[in-house]
């Protein structure tokens, strides 16, 4: 009986001929990777004062800048850290959006906004600059699968 190598989850084993699937071996290999990688672009690594945590992106509302310290608010409470406004907008990516020079808005948690201001699925609202509007007003309708 022959045995032909095959991979389902990473791990390669000897399998019967009559049962070889090691065509899709590797292409159950690059979906299990590719998944990570998914995974991994969602996740944040931040520190506080006295730990480092990792937050899911998608749990992030918005980030506001108060003075050195940023909060990000998330959805199960808020985080103190320090770092820049540059850099956290950077981290976080696509489908975040710096609306004022103080606060950056997770699209997903966007429910209406105005010429000055968003109102967050919290509830909260969150101020926009003048400056910002139009930009805010074309990337949110990209984030929404385009114009109507």
């Amino acid at each position: 009986m022959n045995t032909e190598t095959y991979s389902y989850d990473g791990i390669f084993r000897k399998l019967p001929a009559a049962l070889d699937k090691s065509g899709n071996a590797f292409a159950g290999v690059e979906r299990k990777v590719e998944q990570q990688r998914k995974n991994n672009d969602k996740m944040l690594l931040v520190k506080t004062k006295s730990k480092n945590v990792a937050i899911n992106k998608d749990d992030i509302m918005y980030v506001e800048s108060n003075r050195r310290k940023k909060e990000i608010h998330m959805t199960s409470g808020v985080i103190e850290i320090y770092s820049t406004m540059d850099a956290l907008n950077c981290l976080l990516g696509e489908g975040f959006y710096q609306c004022h020079r103080g606060y950056i808005v997770n699209m997903a948690h966007v429910l209406e906004y105005t010429c000055d201001s968003i109102k967050i699925s919290s509830g909260e609202v969150v101020y926009m600059s003048k400056e910002k509007y139009n930009g805010f007003e074309t990337s949110y309708t990209l984030y929404l699968g385009g114009y109507n």
